[in-house]
Parts: C-alpha cells; sequence; structure tokens
C-alpha cells in the first residue's frame, strides 16, 4: 500500500470526519491491510536490543572481570553503530531477503561463538571481535520497520504509526533488561542469548514473508547518501543532541540519588521517565495532527527541555519530589523520537529511507555515548544539580539546530 494522501493531504487538517474520532489515529492504522503483521515484528525486533547488552554483560562478567564484560558491551555498540548505514544502504540498494538472511546467519553464527568462548574460557580479544561481529550482522529490522510504517502508512496514520513504534521501543526498554535480568539469574546465563536469537529469527521469517516486501530499486545517487541534504544533516545533529540530553538525565539522576543516600530511588526514576515517555507516545499517536511535523519537532524539544528544568527545583526538595516530577519530564522524550523519525522519513533522498533510519540510529549512539560521558564527568566534578541545569540548554541547542525543515515531499 502505497502512501494514499502523502501529497495531497496537509497534515493540520484533518481530511475527513473520521480523522476527529475519539482515538481515530489508532483505529484508522489498525485498519491497514497487514497491521497486526506488522506491529508483530515490530515488537519482536525490538526486545532483543533491549536484552542484548545487559545480558552480555552478566554473561561476559560471570567468568572474566566486569572491565571485561563492560568492553564486550561497548564492542557491541562499536560494531552495531558503525555498520547500521552500510547495512540501511545494503537493505535500499538490494534485494531485501538475502540481506536480512545473510546477516541473521552471522548474528546467529557470533552470537553462539561467543557463548561458546565465554563459557570456554577463551581469551578476551576473542569474545571482544566476537561481540563486534554480533552488532555488525545484527538484522536491520526494527530499523526497516520505521521504513515500512512511512511505506504502508498515508498521511492521517504516519504519525500515529512512528508513535506506536516508539512507544513499542519504550516498552521493549523497560521490559528487555527485566527480562534478560531475570532469564540469567533464574535459568541460565546462557538463555537470554537462546531468547535473542529465537525473536531475531522470527522478526526476520515474518519480514521476508511479507505480503509487500520493501522495494530495492534504489541505483546511484549521492555517494553520500542522506548526508547529502543539508536539512538531514541538521536533522541528525538535533537527533545525536537529544540523546545525549535524555542519555544525560539517565546518567545524572543516580548521581543524584547517590549524593542524597537514596540510592533506592535509582530505578524508579528511570521506570517513571520511561513510563511518561511510553504514555506520551501513546497520547501523540491519539492525536495524530498534533505536533507531528516541520517545526512541531523543535516545539517538542523545548518542551522537553522545560520538563527537564523542573528537576533542578525538585532536586533541590528531596528524592520524592523528583520521582514526582519524572513522569512529566519523561513525558514528550517517545514523541520527539517518533517525530524525528517522521521528519527523517520525509526528508529521505527517494529510495534510500532505511538508510536514513540506520543513520538516526547511528547518531543516537554516538549521542547516546557522548553523553554519558559528558554528563557523568559534570555531575561528579560540580554536582548533580549543576549537570541537571546544563540538559536543559543541549536540548534547547538541539531545538536551534532542527530549524524549520519542510517536510512535506512535493509533487
Amino acid at each position: 500500500m502505497g502512501r494514499r494522501d502523502a501529497i495531497s493531504a496537509d497534515p493540520a487538517e484533518p481530511t475527513d470526519v473520521a480523522s476527529r474520532r475519539f482515538l481515530a489515529g489508532y483505529r484508522d492504522l489498525v485498519d491497514l491491510p497487514g497491521f497486526w503483521r506488522l506491529a508483530a515484528v515490530g515488537m519482536a525486533s525490538k526486545l532483543p536490543p533491549g536484552m542484548v547488552g545487559l545480558s552480555l554483560l552478566l554473561l561476559v562478567g560471570r567468568d572474566h572481570s566486569y572491565g571485561t564484560a563492560g568492553l564486550a558491551v561497548s564492542a557491541l555498540a562499536v560494531g552495531q553503530g558503525t555498520t547500521a548505514p552500510l547495512r540501511g544502504r545494503l537493505v535500499d540498494r538490494c534485494a531485501v531477503r538475502p540481506v536480512l538472511l545473510g546477516c541473521l546467519a552471522v548474528y546467529l553464527t557470533a552470537t553462539l561463538a561467543l557463548v561458546l568462548v565465554v563459557r570456554g574460557g577463551g581469551p578476551a580479544l576473542v569474545l571482544l571481535a566476537l561481540a563486534a561481529a554480533m552488532g555488525a550482522s545484527a538484522p536491520p529490522v526494527a530499523v526497516m520497520m520505521r521504513a515500512t510504517w512511512h511505506r504502508a502508512t498515508d498521511s492521517r496514520t504516519l504519525t500515529t504509526a512512528m508513535a506506536l513504534d516508539s512507544s513499542m521501543m519504550g516498552t521493549a526498554l523497560i521490559c528487555g533488561p527485566v527480562l534478560a535480568s531475570w532469564l540469567s539469574f533464574a535459568v541460565s546465563p546462557v538463555m537470554p542469548f537462546a531468547v535473542v536469537a529465537a525473536l531475531t529469527a522470527v522478526a526476520v521469517a515474518l519480514l521476508v514473508n511479507s505480503e509487500s516486501p520493501p522495494p530495492h530499486t534504489t541505483r546511484g545517487g549521492h555517494w553520500a547518501g542522506p548526508l547529502a541534504s543539508a536539512p538531514l544533516r541538521r536533522l541528525l545533529a538535533a537527533d545525536a543532541l537529544f540523546v545525549m540530553t535524555v542519555t544525560g538525565v539517565d546518567v545524572v539522576l543516580p548521581f543524584y540519588a547517590r549524593e542524597h543516600h537514596a540510592a533506592g530511588f535509582t530505578g524508579l526514576y528511570l521506570g517513571a521517565l520511561s513510563v511518561g515517555s511510553v504514555l506520551g507516545s501513546l497520547a501523540l499517536g491519539a492525536v495524530p495532527n498534533l505536533l507531528s511535523r516541520g517545526p512541531k519537532v523543535a516545539v517538542l524539544l523545548c518542551v522537553f527541555a522545560a520538563g527537564i528544568a523542573v528537576l533542578t527545583p525538585a532536586a533541590g526538595l528531596s528524592p520524592l519530589a523528583v520521582l514526582a516530577v519524572c513522569p512529566l519530564a519523561g513525558l514528550v522524550i517517545g514523541c520527539t523520537f517518533a517525530a524525528l523519525r517522521t521528519n527523517g522519513g520525509d526528508l529521505a533522498p527517494e529510495g534510500r529511507v532505511t538508510e536514513t533510519m540506520s543513520w538516526l540510529s547511528s547518531l543516537d549512539m554516538v549521542g547516546g555515548a557522548v553523553g554519558a560521558a559528558v554528563f557523568a564527568q559534570v555531575a561528579a566534578g560540580e554536582g548533580s544539580r549543576t549537570a541537571l541545569l546544563v540538559i536543559p540548554v543541549v536540548a534547547l541547542l538541539a531545538a536551534a539546530t532542527v530549524g524549520n525543515p519542510r517536510t512535506r515531499k512535493q509533487p
């Protein structure tokens, strides 16, 4: 199914009476042919990334030092982040089935080899190389789903689809580590990898056997791909800055809890942020004409900055006050991710949506790594409240960077 009204419809105005119904976005989305298959693929593809990092940390840390375990997780992230655009370009340029099945074969082989090396007491350099290979070969199903939603929806349902995708990712980031931890301690450190492998294989199988696989017609074009577009470069930079701030919050709040002898609040803080993000994404999907495109991304970033700014006075009151504010602070995190992906798909060069989404994923990792390093240093050197004051400034910088891109594709 093509995007029926992507050119002719104005997303700021309802196209018919149906768009004014309560939860109209979700009702229209569910009515799309193949919706449940796409939703199943989306959820199955998002749980493994939420599980694999902690699973790897617990598996390697059992027989090696936690320093080695941390390096293994870093190698996994580096392998995934540096090769994501290449895998996205392969999906856009080549037949989808061999690309996904080839990635899956290498991924499963690297996973099995890593487990055997760790359990057999193999050298650290080998397991680091295998961890990097796992990241580099991970089938890009989750990224492809964003491109698939762009292709399968129209102007009325795209925002709802991207909001749903974002809420599923938020849910996976909550449930994935919990499931990985439970399986590691209650069953076996190897069991999470069996579940990750099974979910990944199911997601690949569902996608390659779908009724309308992604086209592979892209040939030629600028060698830089999406990076040749100035608006896309600004969007990517804003995405990295935004993820930097989100990671900063995740890093600074545990510092704050430790400073105030309330370490037990750490998990509650991060959980409350995630719950607020998921609820905000679902709410955005229910009102698809609100804050979806163009300058609205900058508005969402400003709202996010305001929400984080409220954490600072709350931090001056008590750890309990911070917990009460956390859902508000996280309310537009998922919405902002969804809006960035919506704009990214609209700005993507013809036939390069998957590669564009892959670049966004890579910049997520870059922003997360930089945010963790920078805000950990600020919190350790200047205190958590000072770090909380810096985070909204970076979010406003992201809003200024993204500007007002023209994301509506012209006929």
